[in-house]
């Protein structure tokens, strides 16, 4: 796989999911590992959005910096 340019901002992230018109399993959204806070509440914004789309989370992939996250359909 490439590398891929990771989201180190929630917003950014959060808006890409909203906008995203393709499969779940087509998604592959990479996020920081700045992103990734002790309580996981970034993770959890971003996933509310993921969750709203009739998703959930499938996994990870750690890469140098970033996770790249997986989604399938509920």
């Amino acid at each position: 796989m490439s590398k891929m340019t990771p989201f180190n901002n929630v917003d950014a992230a959060a808006k890409y999911v909203d906008e995203f018109k393709g499969k779940p399993e087509e998604l592959k959204l990479a996020i920081s590992d700045e992103l990734q806070d002790p309580i996981g509440l970034n993770m959890a914004l971003i996933t509310d959005r993921i969750l709203v789309k009739g998703w959930e989370p499938d996994g990870f992939k750690q890469e140098n910096g970033y996770r790249i996250y997986h989604y399938k359909k509920m």
